[in-house]
């Protein structure tokens, strides 16, 4: 039995998780080998009706690091994101998804950047994707919105370059709003790795498409993002971002207006959190963003429609 010293780790990971069972032992296997192991895996289990618990289960039997919290009911992707970023202690803090796995030396090369500069909020790697074939994500169930042929290599391009975009923003508030803006990506990021007391300050609890933008958009008023100039991180190519945005703005944005434009939401946060001026200095961006999100919900309509029809 593996057995570390809690009260001397400094970082973090919270990986919430539901019916991960295809991918859960590569990434736990990823993380447990870490070059740098004094961290506490925080493991939230939403009430997973697969074998999710089990092997989670038996890695928390074997190693000490690992805390495992199945929840009671089904509390949602948001919230659970939530609990495991609420729930680590430590003065470092990463998210790590279940569909995603790691090269052995990314937290500590990560670490070392925050450690070194104290103006670093996030730090991350680059990113490279693996993925399914169509047959493979029909056989596993993974939900994914299947194209017509002639926008398949157009949407699966889009896709990977959204995907891997994850890339340094320093400068002034108003240079990094527009830095970022212009380069939203799908939000890498995201995984990259903080300061616990600065993450859990610009978290924001509401749900709705884009708010992983936001959150970064408060982390860039405490300082900037860092890449390494290497590929250590390497993320699930389909799933959850890849379910169409009808889907997502569903479960995020709860009005039929919010589905019709499903930025709106997201607008708002920002004219209230950065300023009528910011936005008007990237109003280039918002527009491009708003008619991009309405032109794809038109397009998941219509596959909508010809699915139904198929039937």
């Amino acid at each position: 039995m593996t057995n570390y010293q809690h009260e001397s780790s400094e970082v973090s990971i919270g990986m919430p998780v539901y019916n991960g069972e295809l991918f859960l032992k590569k990434a736990l296997d990823s993380i447990l080998n870490q070059t740098y192991s004094n961290f506490e895996l925080i493991i939230s289990d939403n009430n997973s009706n697969d074998s999710t618990q089990k092997i989670c289960q038996e890695y928390a039997k074997n190693d000490k690091r690992i805390q495992y919290v199945r929840q009671e009911k089904n509390i949602g992707p948001f919230p659970n994101f939530y609990f495991v970023l609420n729930e680590s202690k430590k003065k470092y803090f990463m998210w790590a998804a279940v569909d995603d796995y790691w090269d052995t030396d990314f937290i500590q090369k990560n670490l070392d950047v925050l450690k070194s500069n104290s103006n670093v909020v996030s730090s991350i790697s680059k990113i490279e994707t693996y993925g399914f074939s169509d047959s493979e994500l029909i056989e596993h169930n993974i939900a994914t919105v299947s194209y017509p042929k002639f926008l398949q290599n157009f949407i699966k391009n889009r896709r990977k370059n959204l995907i891997c975009a994850a890339f340094p923003v320093s400068g002034s508030y108003s240079k990094k709003i527009r830095l970022f803006l212009k380069n939203l990506g799908s939000g890498s990021r995201f995984y990259g790795l903080y300061r616990t007391n600065q993450i859990k300050q610009c978290f924001i609890e509401e749900k709705f498409i884009g708010v992983e933008f936001a959150i970064f958009l408060n982390l860039l008023k405490l300082g900037d993002f860092f890449e390494l100039d290497e590929t250590l991180f390497h993320r699930f190519d389909s799933g959850w971002s890849t379910a169409g945005i009808i889907n997502m703005a569903k479960a995020t944005n709860n009005s039929f207006f919010g589905i019709l434009f499903p930025w709106s939401t997201f607008n708002s946060w920002c004219l209230k959190n950065i300023g009528l001026k910011n936005i008007l200095k990237n109003f280039d961006v918002y527009a491009i963003l708003n008619i991009g999100g309405t032109f794809f919900v038109g397009v998941d309509l219509v596959l909508k429609i010809r699915d139904s029809l198929s039937k």
